[in-house]
């Protein structure tokens, strides 16, 4: 839970601490379990076989120490592992991600299955700086046309899954993480026991919020309810931003303030959830609209 008081020293000395968030150096030492993150997602994989100099060099200057790398299994793992492994000699961990919202629902179990599969194969192949270091999905069931119509069944087959890929993670020894919407803790699990986002905390190593807001309150507001729900559990939140142009209002992305403004507001907001033992960090989604909000 939050806590009751916070010195002023104590937050300037989290803010020196947590300066690379911001665009400071990286941690030469990264460990995804302990440690305050700023991670980003890279939805576009070819990247790292046509240009993953390019994107590491990126990711460096803007201080990234995670990145959540979505698994096109299209690609040769030759890919994977050149990318990984210059990712490590940077003190960047590389997660596999993926996901769909119909990965929710239990009769695609199977695609959960061949997904977790290709990365038990694949660490299996790997050197021990080729491997990924997490793993992280994507899976938004509110957005299955049936959702409002049959949320108990879609949310108790949901949980049915996070279990499933939970254990064959745990399997592998690999964290797992899930991107989560704000707003889940607005909903009961079937039997009324506890908040989905609670249970969801239980079950996963970490979250992330997708906290999508274009300032620092704005962010910190939507994030608070889970901040607090994963203090409580012990476990870390992360708080997502947007850069990507969207058609859900001005109010979501930084895509129209910019980079410099983005940066002071994550500035503000790593003060704001320095309160919270359950802070993990920021997230920026995603690689591509990051880019073009700094180049531009």
């Amino acid at each position: 839970m939050k806590l009751k008081f916070i010195r002023p020293m104590y937050l300037l000395i989290a803010a020196m601490l947590l300066t690379f968030t911001l665009g400071g150096s990286p941690l030469t030492s990264v460990n995804a379990a302990t440690t305050t993150q700023k991670a980003s997602w890279l939805w576009d994989t070819t990247l790292i076989k046509k240009s993953g100099s390019t994107v590491l060099n990126f990711y460096k200057n803007q201080s990234v120490n995670v990145i959540y790398l979505q698994i096109n299994r299209n690609i040769n793992i030759s890919y994977y592992k050149t990318f990984i492994r210059q990712a490590a000699a940077q003190g960047i961990e590389v997660h596999a991600l993926d996901g769909n919202s119909t990965w929710a629902l239990t009769s695609q179990r199977t695609q959960l299955t061949t997904l977790l599969k290709w990365i038990e194969n694949y660490q299996a192949s790997a050197a021990e700086n080729e491997k990924f270091k997490g793993i992280h999905f994507d899976i938004e069931p509110y957005l299955l046309p049936d959702w409002n119509t049959n949320q108990k069944s879609i949310v108790s087959q949901w949980q049915s899954n996070v279990l499933y890929m939970v254990q064959r993670a745990n399997d592998l020894k690999l964290p797992i993480a899930a991107d989560l919407p704000f707003w889940l803790h607005t909903i009961k699990v079937p039997d009324g026991t506890s908040t989905l986002s609670s249970w969801m905390l239980k079950q996963y190593n970490s979250v992330t919020l997708m906290s999508y807001r274009d300032t620092s309150n704005g962010i910190f507001n939507a994030a608070k309810a889970i901040l607090e729900e994963g203090a409580a559990l012990n476990k870390k939140v992360f708080t997502g931003v947007e850069t990507n142009n969207t058609s859900e209002g001005s109010t979501i992305s930084f895509y129209e303030e910019g980079a410099a403004y983005m940066n002071q507001e994550l500035d503000k907001l790593v003060l704001l959830t320095s309160g919270y033992a359950s802070f993990g960090g920021i997230a920026v989604h995603d690689y591509l609209g990051w880019k073009a909000l700094v180049e531009r």
